[in-house]
């Protein structure tokens, strides 16, 4: 019987709320490109109204998921996780936005986004996509990072659907050092660009064997072919060539001290190998990506052509950090949006002042499914807040079946 009170509050709430009017968020639809190319960049956009309720989370997903999360009360407020096939831009993305880059055959696939509101009404609302990277009349093959010293080969593939050929071009940073034109004679004519070195003796008009690599040969390649019939068009493709010094890859962490306390600040430095053009650095404590104002990056360029960049970041240390006493942190350098080199290191950090212990053998991270929101109910100390916990127990079942 002591329990009937209770049930009737809750009863009463449920009723409540469920004869209000209706003000709930509403997602409208999930927008993205209806057909887009490999290598391009694609927005998604998740439409939602959330008429009187708050924002707690907006969440996407590819294939059921989770990819990129936006809470606009956690700090960061932007995180990603980390799918093969796919390349977020972090930065580029906010509250309503997912930015993908340089998109490939992978990265097509089932698309979601989901809206939660906050308390009191925790509605939740979803839309789906369906995402296909199409191939275009023409494509570039080759790989996206090459030696110093070494060589590469271009290779262009192209489908004109039956139409003649009128031109071949061959482009380094929109100058041209190629051109194939069969009704010429010859028909193939090379131009002086540097850094570019062709072997003659290999490969054909689209497909190009560059050697002697060195920094100036890094750069944006591009082919171009042309129609000799109507609708006399012209079709082309465009990627990036990056030129490393060294095979090793892997970015250096350095930073201060030996050992940090909670409550400090690590100074934390992340390195690139040299490399032409330089990766793009990304810092992350636990897998939470860093990207606040603390975080500086610089490039400086060798005589010899090649750069190195340098990402410093304030990391201050804190508790629910902390595991086996250490600081787990890695830095990622993404080259041209295709290829990752990754550095991992366990930071130090004793629970008192003189507590020094070893760090852990850490091991590369994976991302972890997210904790549920946690509750802001204050501690039991009164029959009301004992039907209250009651009442809530009840609804969590019930979310729970509804979900």
């Amino acid at each position: 019987m002591a329990q009937a009170p209770c049930l009737l509050s809750l009863f009463i709430w449920i009723a409540t709320y469920a004869a209000a009017p209706v003000e709930a968020l509403r997602v409208i639809e999930l927008k993205a490109p209806k057909s887009p190319t490999r290598g391009s960049t694609v927005t998604l956009e998740c439409r939602y109204d959330l008429e009187k309720d708050q924002l707690y989370s907006v969440k996407w997903y590819k294939d059921g998921i989770e990819f990129l999360r936006y809470v606009p009360n956690d700090r960061p407020r932007i995180q990603a996780f980390k799918i093969r096939g796919l390349n977020v831009n972090v930065a580029s993305s906010n509250d309503t936005t997912a930015v993908l880059d340089h998109v490939q055959n992978s990265a097509s696939g089932n698309y979601s986004c989901e809206v939660s509101a906050e308390a009191p009404t925790f509605d939740v609302g979803v839309a789906e996509k369906r995402l296909v990277v199409a191939e275009t009349p023409i494509s570039i093959d080759q790989p996206p990072i090459g030696i110093l010293g070494g060589s590469v080969r271009l290779n262009c593939a192209h489908n004109l659907g039956g139409s003649p050929l009128y031109s071949f071009k061959w482009f380094k940073d929109d100058k041209v050092f190629y051109t194939f034109t069969p009704g010429n004679r010859p028909p193939g004519k090379m131009f002086n660009v540097q850094g570019v070195t062709v072997d003659r003796l290999q490969g054909n008009y689209s497909s190009l064997y560059l050697k002697n690599l060195s920094a100036l040969s890094a750069g944006a390649y591009r082919c171009e072919a042309s129609f000799d019939a109507p609708p006399f068009l012209t079709v082309q493709d465009k990627k990036m060539l990056a030129v490393i010094k060294q095979r090793d890859m892997r970015p250096h962490i350095t930073y201060d001290r030996e050992s940090y306390q909670v409550g400090e600040f690590v100074r934390l430095n992340c390195t690139s190998s040299r490399s032409r053009p330089v990766p793009k650095l990304a810092v992350y404590v636990n897998d939470r990506l860093l990207i606040d104002a603390d975080v500086r990056t610089k490039v400086d360029t060798h005589p010899d052509g090649f750069q190195v960049t340098t990402l410093s970041a304030n990391i201050p240390v804190k508790q629910h950090d902390v595991s086996r006493a250490a600081l787990r942190v890695k830095c990622q350098a993404s080259f041209v949006g295709l290829y990752e080199a990754v550095a991992e290191m366990a930071i130090p950090v004793g629970q008192h002042t003189g507590d020094h212990k070893a760090p852990y053998q850490h091991q590369r991270s994976q991302h972890k499914q997210p904790s549920q929101r946690q509750s802001h109910l204050g501690p039991i100390s009164s029959i009301q807040d004992e039907c209250l916990t009651k009442a809530m127990e009840i609804l969590a079942r019930a979310w729970a079946a509804y979900q």
